[in-house]
């Protein structure tokens, strides 16, 4: 394991609340060189504020944290009990990492909770073992309708994958989802759609299966699909 995988499973393994400290181990003495330069905190965060909702798959694990205006992150679902240990909505945060001006998406090296007093370093997928829950998740029938609040960008291809919808309800594209059907949406927009998903004590998330913008127009969402009918 590379020094900066050692120490995101380190600190993700050790993260414990304690007054008036952000970290809970005394992890520069564990850093290398060059995990100490990934880490450092010293510049300035790339987005603050409250944390509004996590951001879910829609078999209904936490994989993400959405702030709001819309700023959003993602972290493997294999690290979703540590992040709600560590992050929950209603806190306030200043998140570390990389951002393209005026655009939504933060790519996450760690997030600092302002109202805990802790610190979370997001860790790389294949750091932690994959958890039993994934094995046997399962979605139901569900349909959803409403505005759209915000839109939520793929991490790395940074498209819109899904979105918030003025329900509570998040939305999942499918990953053959017509590139121009993705650029067609836009925040204010009303969305009906049908599709499988969950709902949890984090909230409601669907994959789409069928999508138009009133429940009487719903037409099936595949690749050939390109603008809302």
């Amino acid at each position: 394991m590379n020094p900066a995988a050692l120490i995101r499973a380190i600190v993700c393994s050790s993260l414990l609340w304690q007054p008036d400290t952000f970290l809970a181990t005394p992890v520069d003495m564990l850093l290398s060189a060059e995990a100490a330069v990934e880490y450092q905190t010293d510049k300035s965060p790339v987005a603050e504020g409250v944390i509004e909702r996590y951001i879910l798959d829609p078999r209904g694990e936490v994989e993400g944290l959405l702030l709001g205006g819309g700023v959003h992150m993602y972290v493997t679902s294999r690290a979703a009990d540590q992040l709600i240990k560590t992050l929950a909505p209603g806190d306030h945060v200043q998140v570390y990492g990389r951002r393209t001006a005026g655009e939504g998406l933060v790519q996450a090296d760690m997030i600092k909770n302002l109202t805990r007093r802790t610190s979370f370093v997001v860790p790389l997928r294949l750091d932690l073992p994959m958890q039993k829950q994934e094995h046997h998740l399962s979605v139901t029938e569900m349909s959803a309708m409403g505005t759209i609040r915000s839109l939520l960008y793929h991490p790395l291809k940074g498209v819109v994958q899904g979105m918030v919808l003025s329900d509570d309800t998040q939305i999942r594209l499918p990953p053959d989802a017509h590139e121009e059907l993705r650029r067609s949406l836009h925040v204010g927009d009303m969305l009906a759609i049908k599709g499988n998903g969950t709902k949890n004590q984090f909230g409601r998330a669907i994959e789409v299966v069928s999508i138009g913008r009133t429940p009487t127009s719903l037409a099936p969402l595949d690749a050939s699909l390109s603008r809302l009918p």
